[in-house]
């Protein structure tokens, strides 16, 4: 089966343009630094899970499912975007979220509310427990004789998965148009689809850039498995799409710090940065990792002056009033 043969849903403003960062560009020494805007997809408040949803909705809905479920941390963008679709199309969505319940709504939690999702948290729970406890939501659910849809943390299915090779097939497109090789891409890695759909995407798509994913979730090998994982799933459902692709995988994990709901180093700094060079509001936990990568690689000489750039925003902004007294008290 072919990729335009899956059905599809239109919850996206695609295609996401793609604009020269000259400022930032100019101020730490890359000639050629451009973005990719999947903070632009919109459908409240965008992101990059939008292009992966728009295949995960279409086949709930092809299964006449009443209701989605899915797992996350109290800030998901993931779970906010899976909110925004699941009202999109007219169906019932629960979120489940690991952590107490927080004093005050702010960031995409109030998001998720206010998109009429069903929120439950569990403060017993972590990232990696949860997905037990979807199970269970999911069987009370059928009891009840409803017929519910489990979405995986991220959407991280090999039919997300789908969205990001879409949306290399849309960069392949625009860097034709604009006559620019990309030398590498940079972008933010959580639970590895976005990344895996990008590196098959970029194979099958003749897209030579070293693809530098800035882990935000887990270590180099750990994510590594993850994404491996994905691939040969991807492989073993989409033969005819992705064929035997053997993609490169260069995951970096120096932009960890703490964890994940913690405010890595010197992220609060590349926040600012990008936001007074070139207007660009990056979240704290995803593009901003990234953003402090790419000045950092920029900065010690592992990206040159004469590399053609791109990095590639994955959306998250919702998240900042939420994290704002992390990152400037």
């Amino acid at each position: 089966m072919l990729l335009k043969e899956i059905p599809r849903i239109s919850l996206a403003n695609l295609p996401t343009p793609i604009e020269k960062l000259v400022h930032l560009g100019d101020s730490i020494g890359i000639d050629n630094l451009w973005v990719k805007r999947d903070d632009l997809t919109e459908n409240a408040a965008g992101g990059n899970k939008i292009r992966k949803l728009e295949y995960i909705i279409a086949d709930a809905l092809e299964q006449e499912c009443d209701t989605v479920i899915t797992i996350g941390a109290i800030q998901s963008n993931h779970c906010r975007q899976t909110a925004a679709a699941a009202a999109k199309a007219g169906i019932r969505c629960i979120l489940l979220l690991a952590g107490e319940e927080p004093e005050s709504d702010i960031g995409n939690l109030l998001l998720d509310k206010i998109l009429g999702a069903e929120v439950k948290f569990y403060p017993d729970d972590t990232f990696h427990t949860l997905p037990k406890r979807m199970d269970m939501v999911m069987e009370t659910l059928r009891d009840f004789g409803l017929n519910p849809y489990a979405i995986p943390a991220g959407g991280s299915t090999p039919l997300g998965c789908l969205g990001y090779i879409s949306a290399m097939e849309e960069l392949k497109d625009q860097m034709i148009s604009k006559e620019i090789d990309f030398d590498k891409i940079i972008v933010p890695v959580g639970t590895g689809g976005t990344y895996a759909g990008m590196i098959l995407g970029a194979y099958v798509n003749d897209i030579e850039a070293d693809i530098i994913g800035i882990s935000a979730l887990y270590e180099e090998d750990v994510a590594e498995r993850h994404i491996t994982d994905i691939i040969n799933r991807m492989k073993t459902e989409y033969p005819d799409i992705v064929g035997n692709a053997k993609p490169k995988i260069n995951i970096d994990d120096r932009y960890l710090g703490t964890g994940y709901k913690d405010v890595a180093s010197g992220v609060a700094s590349a926040i600012d940065m990008f936001g007074k060079m070139d207007a660009l509001l990056l979240d704290p936990i995803y593009t901003g990792r990234a953003g402090l990568a790419l000045m950092r690689m920029a900065l010690n000489g592992e990206i040159e002056s004469k590399h053609n750039i791109l990095f590639y925003h994955t959306g998250g902004t919702a998240t900042l009033s939420a994290y704002a007294s992390k990152l400037w008290d």
